[in-house]
């Protein structure tokens, strides 16, 4: 569900198309320009990022909602807790003073958050309760009606909020009263954003400020930055898709180890990635795993370390509900079942890792505690007489061609659109076509270029220009979140719904979901929805992603999080040996 409002939506994962290297160096002994004081570190890493070079940096709305957006801000824009690699949360000890106070007192919540004295904003403004009340009233609504944006992705959390206060010396206390108790309310906040920068008054200008986001020829507005990093406008080569940052220079934490991150977007051929890593061009890449991919940089072993782990991100199959064909339930289940889930597990994750397995669930992961399988029977191996039953039964006959076909909606023909130049996504496709037509259901593949874009782009996800589609979600711990991907549309206000499906029952699962303070039954509230969800079937889980990190051995400290943290979390710490 692309997670930029770090902790409340989930990101939407692409690919993007392979670019030329530039003639950066992977690790380089030679400080970079731009940026850092004298107690930075020093030296250059290069990253290879694989997925789409971004078209807005502002992490709240569809534009920016991208993996490449979360990569580039996780140590720019600062947030109340960090995610660490094994799913476990921390408060982070640079923006705040203490750890965050949670009181529950007669059945209700307040939250209160001591910001670090030392904290400012890379221009020397102080950070303080200001932002986080602005942050919170920016986040609050996509109700235009109620002074609400529209263009919002989630509200989830900030929507239970019934106040945000300042107080304490220098406004560097933060009070968070809720209206009805959050159960995940140590995901709020994330991507804090600069109040004396953007806030406005008049909630319609703001949601304009919000609508149009940080086009990334122009940068983070002010070059602002509240964390170890920092990028400034003039460091963004849109044409090269390089973006270089540099240490902050009003940080107030520990140094930076180097004194220049340079994001390259290389895309995601294999070819690229392995001679850009053998070279030294390439410091560190995060590519999508394959078979051959991952064999050839696992043979460039002492020179090159890597990594194959199995976060909390999963592929999934989502059908447009809009489509004619697809607004049929009856569809959309003779779909599923003539789907072999396990053979497209096996012709493509399970071509590099023993773990893979079908993923029958959308709000837990396989390697989480809480994880049940709620999948129907029907759904859990190949079915093709049954999905050939529904279909007749919902108005369809066989052709000639051997597709089914219907007197109102015509051919049963289903473009299935996936990011551009990604092969697994592409084999994964690959692998459903025949499945499909077994059960007599035309499928074609299309690499789209707009799937992630803005509602202008016609054929993107939120201007369902789809019939269905092949992406993942990267999540957090925090399974709240994923509220937006299956509550019901509210007139344009779709959330990350791009499915367009949704009913009462799931969205009143939910709103007790985000509030249960007890793990188990929350998780047994999650598994609930996620029954519900298979009686929809508006999104197919596949399988649980897997993530993949290689870096040159004389690169230090890196360490990958295959939650929405990324392979940058921890970036501000490696250091060229």
């Amino acid at each position: 569900m692309k997670l930029s409002k770090r902790s409340a939506v989930l990101i939407a994962s692409g690919m993007a198309g392979a670019m030329a290297l530039s003639a950066c160096g992977g690790g380089s002994s030679d400080g970079g320009g731009g940026g850092g004081d004298e107690a930075s570190g020093s030296g250059r890493v290069v990253f290879g990022e694989s997925t789409d070079f971004p078209e807005n940096l502002f992490p709240y709305i569809a534009a920016g909602n991208a993996v490449s957006v979360a990569n580039l801000l996780i140590r720019v824009l600062p947030a109340p807790f960090v995610v660490n690699p094994d799913f476990s949360v921390e408060y982070d000890q640079d923006l705040l003073a203490a750890e965050p106070e949670l009181d529950t007192a007669g059945g209700g919540q307040v939250n209160t958050y001591e910001i670090n004295p030392d904290a400012v904003w890379s221009d020397g403004t102080p950070i303080t309760a200001d932002d986080f009340e602005f942050t919170y009233r920016a986040s609050r609504s996509s109700d235009p009606a109620d002074g609400g944006c529209a263009s919002l992705l989630s509200t989830t959390g900030y929507e239970q909020i019934a106040s945000v206060e300042g107080g304490g010396e220098e406004n560097k206390t933060v009070t968070v009263t809720y209206e009805t108790p959050f159960s995940d309310w140590q995901s709020l906040f994330g991507n804090l954003l600069p109040a004396h920068l953007m806030d406005n008054e008049d909630p319609v200008a703001l949601c304009d400020t919000i609508t149009a986001g940080w086009a990334i020829g122009e940068g983070i507005v002010g070059d602002v930055s509240g964390g170890p990093w920092q990028i400034e406008a003039g460091n963004i080569d849109v044409g090269g898709q390089i973006v270089v940052l540099t240490p902050n220079p009003e940080w107030w934490g520990e140094p930076t180890g180097l004194a220049q991150l340079v994001v390259q977007n290389i895309g995601n051929d294999p070819t690229t990635a392995v001679q850009g890593i053998q070279s030294g061009e390439l410091g560190v890449i995060y590519p999508q795993p394959q078979l051959d991919l991952v064999d050839q940089i696992e043979g460039l072993a002492p020179n090159v370390g890597s990594d194959v782990t199995f976060g909390l991100s999963f592929e999934h199959l989502d059908f447009n509900t809009q489509d004619p064909h697809l607004n049929s339930l009856a569809v959309r289940q003779a779909f599923t079942m003539a789907l072999d889930r396990q053979e497209i597990v096996d012709q493509t994750v399970g071509q590099f890792s023993s773990d893979a397995e079908v993923l029958q669930n959308r709000i837990y992961f396989n390697n989480q505690p809480q994880y049940v399988d709620t999948a129907p029977e029907e759904y859990k191996e190949q079915n093709i007489e049954q999905a050939k039953a529904l279909l007749e039964g919902d108005g369809y006959t066989l052709g000639p061609d051997g597709i089914y076909t219907h007197p109102d909606r015509g051919p049963l023909q289903i473009q299935i659109d996936t990011t551009a130049n990604n092969p697994l996504r592409e084999q994964t496709i690959t692998v459903m076509v025949p499945q499909l037509a077994e059960a007599g259901i035309g499928a074609t593949y299309n690499a789209n270029p707009d799937i992630f874009a803005g509602a202008e782009q016609p054929t993107s996800l939120e201007a369902g220009g789809f019939q269905a589609a092949v992406f993942a979600w990267v999540g957090s711990p925090f399974r709240g979140a994923t509220q937006s991907i299956y509550q019901q549309p509210q007139g344009d206000a779709i959330g990350q719904n791009y499915s367009r499906q949704g009913t009462q029952e799931i969205d009143d699962l939910f709103a007790q979901f985000q509030v249960e303070p007890d793990p188990d039954a929350q998780a047994e509230l999650g598994n609930q929805i996620d029954a519900l969800l298979w009686g929809q079937v508006a999104t197919v889980p596949l399988y649980q992603k897997p993530t993949f990190i290689a870096y040159q051995s004389t690169i230090a400290n890196v360490e990958d999080n295959s939650t929405q943290a990324g392979p940058l979390w921890n970036s501000d710490t490696w250091t060229v040996q």
